[in-house]
């Protein structure tokens, strides 16, 4: 079968597009002929060499995909062959086929195009995890997003909107402060320029209720010294490279708190509230209130170019890899 093949870790420059075996699903696993996968910042990562999880060489990177069950292994329990389902692979799904774990997959339902099913994975799973669960947004309050115009940026746009925020959309060009604004971000802001911390005083004079941050490095301190009393920072990731030290003193005199999400952990310790955000998503995707801001589209052939783009810093939105081939989507 045809996939994406990284043969040496540390540069996207050797991504080939070639012929592999099909992987034959183990105990508890399904065969997934792909139809979508979105590609993201965390796939090129991990072809970089800099992600927490370094597969063996050679593999196929590809984590979030959406595509019909063509086969399964032993101990099959939750799926069938024919079944359309959505989720994680732990790489693997630049492929016309890939072996995942039933437990990291759900059912697409009917009524949800898997292009857009693939869109939930790590991009939309998170943005509703840490803004529902983790820091409990309530409607009317003040979202901050750090890193916005990105893929995850993105979502939570659209799903701080969904839960009825006032949404501040932060990121580094004119073009991205403007393709936010199209997705609904109630104000924007520049971080490349002047004082992050005032100008989310400026809009938010009571302080932010939540920050969510997906970029660290010196926006997370400015950030942090502009919540509210009571207020949640949320880490979620590193894009600029840099981990960030920040005084703890902040906390203490604003009374606030700071907390981390991670995709596999959250689902490992609480289970049933994944279980409910997913449902939840599935819904605000399928009616159309949260809508996928999915800017490119690539073929599996053109796989190496796709993961270059969703590397790049200039890329907004969702990069999507369709290997539909008139297939149903």
């Amino acid at each position: 079968m045809k996939a994406l093949i990284c043969r040496e870790l540390g540069s996207l420059d050797g991504l080939t597009v070639g012929e592999i075996a099909e992987p034959v699903p183990a105990a508890g696993q399904v065969l997934v002929e792909v139809t979508a996968a979105v590609v993201n910042y965390v796939d090129a990562l991990m072809v970089l060499g800099r992600y927490q999880i370094t597969p063996p060489t050679p593999f196929t990177p590809g984590i979030d995909i959406a595509g019909t069950i063509v086969a399964t292994g032993p101990d099959r329990e939750r799926f069938a062959v024919g079944d359309r389902v959505h989720g994680l692979a732990p790489f693997g799904g630049f492929a016309q086929r890939v072996a995942a774990d039933e437990t990291a997959l759900r059912p697409t339902p009917d009524d949800l195009p898997s292009d857009l099913a693939a869109t939930t994975g790590t991009t939309y799973w998170t943005a509703i995890d840490a803004l529902t669960s983790v820091a409990k947004l309530q409607p009317g309050e003040d979202l901050v997003i750090l890193g916005a115009a990105g893929a995850v940026g993105s979502a939570a746009i659209g799903i701080g909107k969904a839960l009825g925020a006032r949404v501040i959309a932060c990121a580094s060009t004119a073009e991205k402060l403007t393709f936010c604004t199209a997705l609904g971000a109630d104000e924007v802001i520049d971080y490349s320029s002047g004082s992050l911390k005032d100008a989310i005083k400026r809009l938010c004079p009571r302080g932010a209720g939540v920050v969510l941050d997906l970029v660290g490095g010196p926006a997370t301190e400015a950030a942090l010294r502009a919540t509210g009393h009571g207020g949640r920072f949320i880490v979620t990731g590193f894009a600029s490279g840099q981990i960030p030290k920040v005084p703890l003193n902040l906390v203490l005199l604003k009374g606030s708190s700071i907390a981390g999400y991670e995709i596999l952990d959250f689902e490992t310790h609480f289970p049933l509230d994944a279980d409910t955000n997913r449902t939840r998503l599935e819904s605000l995707l399928a009616e159309g209130t949260v809508k996928p801001p999915i800017t490119a589209r690539y073929g599996l052939d053109q796989a190496p170019q796709a993961l270059a783009r969703a590397a790049g810093r200039d890329k907004c939105g969702i990069t999507l890899l369709d290997l539909s081939d008139g297939r149903q989507s």
